[in-house]
């Protein structure tokens, strides 16, 4: 077998993974979109940034999901979610969301949720529920003696709740501290607006930011900006990971699907290498199509041209090759039960290898085909001049 069959029999392949990862993509868009995955994953992920992490007690955690929902409640925030308007999709989404616990607890009365949020947006509507801009106006004057800073302002927040009501608390004496006189109306701000459903370890958290805000900045109304652009920084940083997660459960899910396509068509890896290298007409049909994927990934009837593709008998693929996948032997046959069983083996394996690598993606086997092409063909197709664009010397 010489190179050029070599390079014409892993294009066929590779151009076959490209279709089928087109379809799996696609069956997995449409999945996350009616069962709200991202939206789902990025209000759980807030959740768990707010509480502290997934190892804090059940109470911390409970408390950042009440938080987390009405953040969500923000115009800032609610006007990133585009509820459904189609009434076949209202009554799938509708459908998943009743379906699933989850979904339905995760997007309370509504049908979708934001599945990104900006982290300004975030930073904003986060400090807004806690009331922090408003506790920044009661404070009383920094002094010589004793600056006021952010820092203080979170170290007192829990104890505002119950030191503001006890006047003989050492509670209420380190808020005197930081808000000067306390008159009724700051009692009234604190009892009735503050958020009751606040975690511990976000406040702990806000602090450690706050400390590092002073650092850089000393005035109190320039260290509340730097604070909100470190909160920025800090909710950028945790939906990094988030985003790893996702990625990678997202990567199991296409393997599933990837495999039930695979199974699906009776894409067989082993039996593609066997009939590539036997049969020059299939290679050759396979590796012209391969050549004109340019105007098939961009024709506006992409759907039909996959159907078109896995329906042409010079793909081998489908259940119409069972038979020669199994080879049909008289039961006399000596040891002819084990290689029956030895062929239900390969198959299966070749099942696992083609859904495997439809998990791959469309976007790496394109870009590898393109690399294969261009090798096929001694490198890029010239560029072909007119007179409006003359050759450049």
């Amino acid at each position: 077998m010489n190179l050029p069959v070599v390079v014409d029999i892993t294009i066929g392949l590779v151009f076959i993974y490209l279709i089928l990862s087109l379809i799996a993509s696609e069956i997995q868009e449409l999945i996350a979109t009616f069962l709200q995955w991202r939206a789902k994953h990025l209000k759980y992920s807030i959740e768990l940034l707010l509480a502290g992490g997934s190892e804090t007690e059940k109470s911390e955690f409970e408390k950042a999901q009440e938080l987390v929902q009405e953040l969500y409640q923000d115009p800032l925030i609610n006007t990133l979610n585009q509820q459904a308007k189609g009434k076949v999709e209202y009554l799938l989404r509708e459908n998943a969301k009743n379906s699933d616990k989850k979904t339905k607890k995760a997007l309370g009365n509504k049908q979708s949720a934001p599945s990104y949020l900006p982290s300004e947006t975030f930073a904003s509507s986060l400090l807004n529920a806690l009331k922090i801009p408003q506790l920044i106006t009661y404070v009383k004057h920094p002094s010589d003696e004793l600056k006021t800073n952010l820092y203080m302002i979170l170290a007192s927040y829990k104890e505002l709740k119950t030191g503001i009501n006890d006047p003989n608390s050492e509670s209420y004496k380190k808020i005197k501290q930081v808000y000067g006189d306390i008159d009724q109306k700051f009692i009234d701000f604190v009892n009735n607006d503050l958020p009751d459903c606040v975690p511990n370890n976000l406040i702990t958290s806000l602090g450690i930011i706050g400390q590092r805000s002073r650092i850089k900045i000393d005035d109190l109304t320039e260290e509340a900006n730097q604070f909100k652009n470190e909160v920025e920084t800090w909710f950028d940083r945790s939906m990094d990971r988030a985003s790893g997660v996702y990625k990678r459960n997202a990567k199991g899910v296409a393997i599933l699907i990837g495999i039930l396509v695979a199974v699906l068509t009776n894409t067989d890896t082993l039996h593609l290498v066997k009939r590539l290298s036997q049969d020059s007409v299939i290679r050759s049909a396979i590796t012209q199509r391969a050549n004109q994927k340019e105007d098939f990934l961009t024709n506006r009837d992409t759907r039909r041209e996959i159907e078109q593709v896995l329906g042409d008998a010079s793909v081998p693929i489908g259940w119409q090759n069972i038979n020669q996948q199994f080879e049909r032997l008289d039961p006399k046959y000596p040891n002819s039960v084990y290689i029956s069983i030895w062929q239900g083996f390969k198959l299966i394996c070749g099942w696992i290898l083609s859904g495997l690598a439809v998990a791959m993606g469309a976007p790496f086997w394109f870009d590898i085909l393109n690399k294969l092409i261009n090798v096929r063909n001694a490198g890029p197709k010239p560029v072909t001049y007119t007179k409006d664009q003359p050759s450049q010397k």
